[in-house]
């Protein structure tokens, strides 16, 4: 991926390898088409579309082109596979309407790898950083990716969800589940990120082992939702965001925000009534245990309020290896996302139908088939309508430590509801401070 700023790149007559520049995309075609012959090419075949988005100026995409091309063990096992196109994006062809259709997959970096299903709806956005390899591509990984979303290997498995499910078939559900925590397994131990990147992911996934508490959820300030009766719990597969905060160690006890705050307001306000009349706010807050770290992404907060983060890393690959005794353990990525969506549908009764405080809910076929996958996993049908939830909470959402990385804070949702978590290093073992909810829909 090697997010490369487009404005050095496109120039003309780029050098690529010591070499002159070999084109692989088409500057001149329109996207869409190019797609819908794919398509067509794909249905007649019995495969899938393999769209690599990129253009001519990006050194990673030729790299790719030529890896896909000649690799002895890849390049068979895209032409079985795939329809492989090279759906151009550059300066004199956006081709807007097809990246709009591919979901946008350049806020990833390029090249982007998009697969479409046989009807030509995309499934799965691959970015290509974790297929590199030094100044390349690792066959391990370019192959492990292409097994995950050929045709045969995403249908199998929705195959046998939906036999279990006509034959009302426990025994095949469960299966169903076993493939998959077999298929998608913990990357606690990735060393892909550089040494600064990978010392954060290793703490968060620390982090995140102290913070996840399905059958404790009181240890956060959420009510029990009873997982200790289903066999299977689904984890997340991402963290949203890491950050580290402009401090050496964030205050969380209220001596620690009164102490850290009254400083703040000293600096930033000269004027005495001002600085006083805050100075009450602050103290009311704190009497209301309403006080909590506000971080330089809250645009509504007084400036005193704000503390300045250092954004690390964003959309993090995050499988921590969690462990509960009698439960096995799926990871919720993209592939059995799509399966899950396909398998229950979407027949529900809208947010408020029935009263203003009637969140939305499935009802008939789809109602039935979420029953059945409740034979293994509790999920929920999303608030709003029209997705479904299916971590077993809570879920975090993105992380934040101090300097010292002794503490941290964990933002987490919880069904329909999230809050805050506070972290502190204990005799180099994170515990659980105190998490409260601050939010519902």
């Amino acid at each position: 991926m090697k997010k490369i700023i487009l404005f050095l790149a496109l120039v003309a007559g780029v050098a690529f390898g010591g070499q002159a520049q070999v084109k692989v995309y088409d500057e001149s075609l329109d996207a869409m088409l190019q797609i819908k012959e794919a398509t067509a090419l794909a249905q007649k075949t019995n495969r899938y579309v393999l769209c690599q988005v990129g253009g001519n100026w990006c050194p990673w995409c030729l790299r790719f082109a030529d890896f896909a091309k000649n690799d002895s063990v890849i390049a068979p096992l895209i032409e079985k596979n795939f329809v492989y196109i090279h759906v151009n994006y550059s300066k004199s062809n956006k081709n807007e309407k097809a990246m709009r259709f591919l979901g946008n997959p350049g806020r990833f970096g390029y090249p982007a790898f998009v697969v479409l299903n046989r009807e030509g709806q995309p499934i799965h956005i691959q970015e290509s950083e974790s297929l590199e390899e030094g100044k390349g591509y690792s066959r391990q990984r370019v192959e492990k990716f292409l097994h995950l979303w050929n045709r045969k290997a995403v249908e199998a498995e929705a195959t046998l969800l939906e036999e279990a499910y006509q034959k009302q078939d426990t025994a095949k559900l469960y299966e169903f589940f076993d493939h998959w925590a077999e298929d998608v397994t913990s990357n606690e131990n990735d060393t892909t990120y550089t040494e600064w990147r990978n010392k954060l992911v290793v703490e968060a996934h620390k982090v995140f082992m102290a913070f996840y508490q399905p059958l404790q959820p009181e240890k956060i300030d959420c009510r029990p939702l009873h997982y200790q009766d289903y066999p299977y719990f689904i984890v997340q597969n991402s963290l949203f965001k890491i950050s580290v905060a402009a401090l050496d160690t964030l205050p969380f006890k209220p001596d620690e925000l009164k102490a850290y705050y009254t400083d703040r307001i000293r600096q930033t306000y000269s004027d005495d009534s001002t600085r006083q009349k805050e100075l009450e706010y602050l103290q009311r807050d704190i009497n209301l245990g309403d006080m909590s770290l506000v971080f330089d992404n809250d645009r509504f907060s007084s400036p005193w309020k704000k503390i300045e983060t250092n954004e690390i890393m964003r959309n993090i690959e995050f499988r921590p290896k969690v462990n509960f005794p009698g439960k096995k353990i799926v990871y919720l990525t993209d592939r059995y996302e799509k399966i899950l969506d396909e398998f229950l549908g979407d027949q529900h009764v809208d947010l408020g139908t029935e009263n203003i405080m009637q969140v939305a809910y499935a009802k008939d076929e789809s109602r039935q088939r979420m029953e059945f996958l409740m034979k293994a996993a509790k999920i929920f049908y999303g608030h709003w309508g029209g997705y479904w939830q299916y971590e077993t909470y809570p879920k975090a959402n993105s992380i934040i430590f101090d300097r010292e990385m002794q503490r941290a804070i964990v933002y987490f949702r919880f069904v329909y509801e999230g809050g805050e978590v506070y972290l502190e290093k204990k005799d180099g073992e994170w515990t659980i401070y105190s998490g409260r909810l601050t939010w519902i829909e």
